[in-house]
């Protein structure tokens, strides 16, 4: 049976936690806490989005190009992360996580298609093709399409306070674009992977 809407969680996994040489039984260990969901795991640029940063600057290549080239690294990053995780499907759709069933394990999410096919559509304001978008907002978004679905931003450290969305983009815990991308979202979590216990907090929406 497919899940309902409300049972997806999107979960955010934070490029630099690529880093991390166990990150594959940390993942684990963290998505066996708590009720069993509907998990889609969107993973960051990471280290070869800020590579592009750096080409960006030495060569202006321009917002357009280089956040075109940024979705195409965490493209990477997902099929880099599936690879980690073989008892994990890697999809690239909306309508192919509708029609997965919710007990087959979790998903990562490869952006690149919803970003260019689907995410315009519904959306009054699609994401704009600029540094101030990154996995935050994109996840953001994601969340929101699936209808309403909360989201985890699983980092390498929980935001300072006060943890608010204000707050959490004031400090550059999250992209400046997302403020507006998760203005309708009404459950956003904070993980530190990093920690042995996997420290928590709720990010409250102003």
């Amino acid at each position: 049976m497919d899940a309902p809407l409300s049972k997806f969680r999107v979960i955010k996994l934070g490029g630099s936690l690529l880093e991390l040489t166990d990150l594959a039984p940390r993942l684990r260990r963290w998505l066996a806490v708590g009720p069993r969901r509907n998990d889609v795991v969107l993973v960051g640029g990471g280290r070869l989005a800020d590579t592009i940063r750096e080409y960006d600057k030495r060569y202006a290549l321009g917002e357009t190009v280089s956040h075109g080239l940024s979705i195409r690294a965490m493209s990477v990053n997902a099929e880099l992360v599936a690879a980690l995780l073989p008892e994990a499907s890697l999809l690239a759709s909306v309508a192919d996580l509708y029609a997965r069933p919710a007990a087959a394990g979790p998903v990562i999410f490869d952006p690149c298609a919803f970003l260019r096919d689907e995410e315009p559509r519904p959306m009054a304001e699609p994401l704009p093709a600029s540094w101030q978008v990154t996995s935050d907002s994109i996840a953001a978004r994601l969340a929101e399409i699936l209808g309403g679905a909360e989201l985890v931003l699983l980092k390498s450290a929980l935001p300072p306070a006060p943890v608010t969305v204000s707050g959490a983009t004031a400090a550059g815990y999250v992209d400046g674009f997302f403020p507006i991308a998760a203005a309708r979202l009404s459950r956003i979590g904070c993980v530190n992977l990093q920690g042995d216990d996997f420290p928590a907090t709720r990010m409250l929406g102003c």
